[in-house]
Formats: structure tokens, sequence, C-alpha cells
């Protein structure tokens, strides 16, 4: 996602409005007095932004979750978090969010579990590790092999939940490469992933020409890039 747009097939970041999953609702973030909730689909729970403001600092967030008792339960909520998806049994939802335009997109799946109340989870672990070996940064073309060698061992690829499976126990999540010229040849590359909730395990894989059929669940228009190219790495003089 290059400018607020995908590069790779990126959505415009508009207000009010889904980034990334078509189905999601928008956070509120306006620190109003009565912030919008979101209610899950069996009616039963909602979920809304608590905002917390220090004289001459920026607000904090944090997201709460109230049951059908009245009990609230409420975790720090990730800095550019953006929108919020319900899983259809309503025991759990995903986050959406990014760093940046282009960059360090990320999506975390909440689960509300009746003992230990709302739990965090970030599960893109396994493909965070299968998008490195798909696309090997220290192979690619035009690559700087200081950097490559870095993102190799900590890798930091967009990953954004687009949909859940119908009985919840899975979500669909698109995988990109950054559209960073620091990634040479391998930039904008795109793969989907179906995650297991919430162990994270790669349940299927989606090529960059399969991910299309992906498109219904998207907010923007998904649209595949060129092959990736490798070879020399950059020459420096």
């Amino acid at each position: 996602m290059a400018d607020a747009g995908l590069t790779a097939g990126r959505p415009s970041a508009a207000p009010e409005k889904p980034i990334w999953a078509r189905d999601a609702i928008a956070l509120d973030l306006s620190c109003a007095p009565h912030s919008r909730s979101i209610t899950s689909p069996d009616r039963r729970l909602s979920a809304e932004v608590i905002c917390r403001n220090s004289k001459g600092e920026d607000p904090t967030y944090l997201l709460r979750v109230i049951t059908s008792d009245r009990r609230p339960y409420e975790l720090p909520l990730d800095e550019g978090a953006h929108e919020l998806l319900w899983a259809p049994n309503s025991s759990s939802f995903l986050v959406n969010g990014g760093d940046s335009t282009y960059s360090g997109f990320f999506v975390s799946v909440y689960q509300i579990e009746p003992r230990t109340g709302l739990r965090r989870q970030t599960i893109t672990g396994a493909a965070q590790s299968d998008m490195v070996r798909s696309f090997p940064p220290c192979k690619a073309w035009n690559r700087d092999d200081t950097v490559c060698k870095s993102i190799a061992r900590d890798p930091h690829y967009n990953m954004s939940g687009l949909a859940w499976r119908k009985d919840s126990s899975a979500i669909y999540v698109f995988a990109e490469v950054p559209c960073d010229t620091s990634y040479g040849g391998i930039m904008c590359q795109v793969a989907g992933y179906e995650l297991s909730v919430p162990g994270g395990s790669i349940l299927r894989r989606l090529s960059a020409p399969e991910v299309k059929q992906w498109s219904g669940y998207a907010a923007w228009d998904i649209r595949i890039p060129p092959p990736p190219r490798y070879g020399r790495a950059l020459v420096t003089w």
C-alpha cells in the first residue's frame, strides 16, 4: 500500500470507512464523550474505544468489550488500529491497523473467554516466516545485502485480515511485501493465508493469482503485481 491506496492493490484511507476488510467497522478514535460501539453478530456484546487524555500529550486508547451482563473488559489498543470485524460466532474479533500508508500493516485477534476475559493474540508468525521462504529477501534483484539479512531475521511483511471463516475457526489474511525499494525485486509481492484461530497455523496458502478470489472480502480492488525479480544485489560506489 504505497500511499493510502494499494500499489499492489491498496485502498485509500477514508474517514469512518474500513481500509482493509470490506465488512469491518472503522473504530471511533474521536475521543468524543459517547463513542460509537460495535455490536457483535449475536447482539450480546459490544466493543468500543476508550480515550485516555493526559494534559499536553497525545491521547492513548483502550479497547473495551462489554458483555451481556454489562461486565467490561479492557486492553490497550495497538497504535495505528483502524477497524474491527467480529467473528460470526461473536466469541472473537479481529482488528486491522498500520504504522504508515504502505508498511507496518498488522492484524490482531481478540478472544472473549468467560474465565480470563479479553485476550489479544498476534497469529501471523507462521505466515511471516512463509513469506520469507516464498519471497527470499536476500535473493531479490537490486537488494541491499545488509538490509535483506535484517528482513530475513525479523520480517515485518504487511498482514491484513479480510474475513472470518464461517465457523469462526480461522481468518483470511492478505499478505504483502511492502512496496518499498529497500525490498528490491520482491517489493509489492502478495499471497493469502487462511490462519487458524487461536493457533495461527497455516491451513491454506493462496498464490497471488489465487488471492483474487478474496476480492469480495476486501475494501479495495486487489490487483496482482508483476512477478518478483531475483538476481544481483544493489551496486554501490
